[in-house]
C-alpha cells in the first residue's frame, strides 16, 4: 500500500521515490527529493513560507535525512528556499521562497543590468549566435500570450513560464561571458518563480492589451539584436524588464 503523508497540504510519497531510484538506480535520493519539492513549490502545492523540515520530510519519505538536507541546501542554494536561525544560532529554520515588495523591485534591478548588458553583447556579435533560436522562442512567447488573450490559451502556466525563461537564458547564455552567465545563474531559480507567479497573475488581473505588449516585447529584443545595434538592443531589453517589473508590483498590490 502507498505511503502517502503531507507537508503543509502537499503530498509526499515514498512509493514514487522508491519507483524513480529503481528506474535508475544510479540517481541520487537527493535529485529525487529535490525535484518533488521543487515541483511543489513551482506549482504552489508547497505554499510560499512553508517550513521546510528534513527529519519530517525524510519520515514521510521513508529515507534517511541526509539527502533531503542535501536537496534542501540546494533548494536554497538556486533561491527557491530561505535560511534563517533559531535559538540564538543554535539551530536553522529553511523556508518556502516568499518574495516582498523589496525584494522583487531589488531582483528586477540586477536582472535588467545583466540582461540589458546581455542583450547588447549579443547585438555586437549577431553574427556569432544563434539567431534563429532566439527568434523562435520570442516568437513562440508572443504566440502564446496572443493565443490567451484570444481565448484559446495553447499552453499552461508552466509552459508560457518555460517559454519565458528560455528566451532570456538564451541571450545571457549567447553572450559567452562566463561572469555574466554566473551571475545570471545565480537568480535562476528566482527567476523561475517569479515568472511563473507573474504568469499566474497575468491571466487574472491584467487586460488583453498589456497581455498582447508582453507578448511583442520579446520579438523587439530580437529584432535589435538581429540588426547588430547594441544600445537598442539593450533598451529594448530594458523597457521589457521594467514592463514586468511594474505589472508584477501592480499585480501584488491588487491581490
Amino acid at each position: 500500500m502507498t505511503k502517502k503523508n503531507t507537508l503543509e497540504g502537499f503530498v509526499l510519497n515514498s512509493e514514487k521515490t522508491k519507483q524513480i531510484y529503481e528506474k535508475n538506480s544510479f540517481t541520487k535520493i537527493s535529485d529525487i527529493v529535490y525535484d518533488i519539492l521543487e515541483d511543489g513549490i513551482l506549482s504552489s502545492a508547497i505554499a510560499p513560507g512553508t517550513k521546510l523540515n528534513a527529519s519530517k520530510i525524510a519520515e514521510q519519505l521513508s529515507i534517511s535525512n541526509t539527502p533531503v538536507s542535501k536537496a534542501i541546501q540546494r533548494l536554497k542554494d538556486n533561491g527557491l528556499v530561505t535560511e534563517a536561525y533559531g535559538g540564538n544560532g543554535k539551530y536553522r529554520n529553511f523556508s518556502v521562497f516568499d518574495i516582498s515588495n523589496n525584494s522583487i523591485n531589488d531582483l528586477f534591478i540586477a536582472r535588467s543590468s545583466i540582461e540589458s548588458t546581455a542583450a547588447s553583447i549579443c547585438a555586437q556579435r549577431s553574427a556569432l549566435i544563434d539567431i534563429e533560436e532566439i527568434r523562435r522562442l520570442a516568437e513562440a512567447f508572443q504566440q502564446v500570450w496572443a493565443d490567451y488573450v484570444n481565448g484559446s490559451p495553447s499552453a499552461s502556466v508552466l509552459e508560457r513560464a518555460q517559454v519565458d525563461e528560455e528566451f532570456h537564458s538564451l541571450i545571457v547564455h549567447s553572450t559567452g561571458n562566463k561572469y555574466l552567465i554566473d551571475m545570471f545563474e545565480t537568480l535562476q531559480g528566482t527567476l523561475r518563480y517569479l515568472s511563473i507567479r507573474t504568469s499566474e497573475f497575468a491571466e487574472t488581473k491584467r487586460s488583453g492589451d498589456d497581455l498582447l505588449m508582453m507578448g511583442t516585447q520579446h520579438l523587439a529584443v530580437y529584432n535589435a539584436i538581429k540588426m547588430g545595434i547594441p544600445d537598442l538592443a539593450r533598451s529594448a531589453m530594458a523597457e521589457h524588464l521594467g514592463f514586468c517589473r511594474y505589472h508584477c508590483l501592480l499585480n501584488r498590490a491588487g491581490c
